[in-house]
Parts: structure tokens; sequence; C-alpha cells
């Protein structure tokens, strides 16, 4: 960022720019992707808690921009769905968006997914399908390794929110979907609030697999195991960050 090098803090002055550009941008992001409020608004709770934490705001700003490259790059997605699904776009020259989509579906095609609507966002029904069956051959042994390191809660926690996103319901979606779905069902009524929604679907899977990620690397760094079921697991959840482009779409 800026040219600097890593070892390199932005001076007072520096700062105050680039939270004031972090800010536009979340302004732009927002009217762009028709996202809600509440983005910018934790970028500010974020930033109150790193002035009291006295967290390094060199370090603070440089992951705010990567959360919200990551936010950018999921809205562009979920536009290109919508194009395709509201738009005769034939005979079109295909877009970067066009060309991210596709590059998106040949990446996780081989996935299963929940089928629950046919205007459902295919990445939505393919990403909690990828859960669903990482519940199924997976889970088990990654509680286990979990429970060897971590307390028991964190592995229960984990499994709770696991849960809410592949546990079918009365709907025959699970908790996690039923809003989705309920606007599904509206013939069009909400459609920028049903924009936002299947973001919601897609970052809360993405903030549970990065949870996830960031505490099995804990306990590989805690106590390093060869179980190839462990290792292949593991692996699971690493190629669906990548598989679906979530890798910067996390918590700040």
């Amino acid at each position: 960022m800026l040219g600097r090098k890593k070892s390199d803090r932005l001076s007072p002055k520096e700062t105050e720019k680039a939270l004031e550009r972090i800010r536009r941008s979340y302004d732009d992001y927002i009217i762009s992707y028709m996202a809600p409020i509440d983005e910018k608004s934790a970028f500010e709770e974020r930033y109150i808690t790193a002035l009291h934490a006295r967290v390094d705001l060199t370090r603070f700003i440089k992951e705010e921009i990567e959360h919200l490259e990551g936010l950018k790059q999921a809205g562009e997605i979920m536009k290109a769905q919508q194009a395709r699904t509201t738009a005769a776009g034939a005979g079109k020259p295909k877009g970067f968006a066009d060309r991210v989509m596709e590059e998106l579906e040949r990446k996780i095609a081989h996935y299963p997914e929940i089928h629950f609507h046919d205007d459902a966002s295919p990445e939505v029904m393919k990403l909690y399908g990828a859960l669903r069956e990482m519940d199924t051959l997976h889970w088990a042994v990654l509680a286990r390794f979990i429970r060897n390191v971590h307390s028991s809660t964190v592995s229960y926690n984990l499994e709770d929110r696991l849960l809410r996103m592949t546990t079918i319901g009365e709907d025959n979606v699970p908790p996690e979907l039923e809003r989705y779905l309920f606007l599904l069902k509206q013939r069009g009524r909400y459609s920028s609030e049903l924009f936002r929604e299947s973001q919601e679907c897609i970052k809360r899977a993405a903030f549970f697999l990065h949870d996830l990620r960031i505490i099995l690397q804990e306990c590989r760094e805690r106590g390093l195991t060869d179980d190839k079921d462990v290792d292949e697991a593991i692996r699971y959840v690493e190629n669906i960050i990548a598989d679906f482009r979530l890798k910067d779409l996390k918590r700040g």
C-alpha cells in the first residue's frame, strides 16, 4: 500500500487520508452493490476498538482495505448472477464480471448443491452444499482434532454454527437460508433485499470457514499431527475457501 515497506508506518496525516478514502469506498460499495449500511458502521466500530486497543493503524488500514476488496469481489459476482437471470445478453461481449462468474462456476462445479428454489443463486446452493458435505464427511474428524487441543466448548460452538447452515428444516432449507428462501418466494417484490440477503448467506458461510480455519491452524501449531484423515479434512476446508473465492471475505 502506498509503495511503502512493510516496516514503514503511515504518518497521522496519511492515516487520516487513508481512513477517509476507506469511508468513501464504503459509500461507493453500499450504493453500487445495494449493500446494507451496517458494513460501514461495522468498520467505524472496528476503528474505535482499534484505537482503544492501541492497534497499529497502518496494519489496521491494510487489513480493512483487503476486507473491503473482498466485499467488492463478492458484490461483482452477485451482480453478474443477477444480470444473467434478468437480462437478455445474447451476443454481447463478455465483461469482467461475466469472466469471473464463469471461472467461479468452473471451480465449484464438482461440489454438491442444496437445491431449494429455481431462482436461488447457484453459488449459494453450491456453497451450502459444500458445507453439508463437509459436515457429513469430515466434521467428526475435525471436531475430534479440535477437542484434543482446545476445550470442547470451541468445538461445540463451531458445530452449532455449522448445523445452522447444514441441517434441513421445515422448508427444506437450513435455518441460515430460511430468510433467503422467503424472499425468493415473493416473486421479485423485494429484489434489492433479496440481493443483499444472498450476500449475507455467502458472508455467514465465509466467516464460519475462516473462523474454523484459524482454529485448525492453531491446533496444528500446538499439536501437530500426521493423521491423513485430519489432513484431508483440512484440505477440504482450504479448497472451499479457494474455490469459492472467499479468501478476502472475512471479519475485519
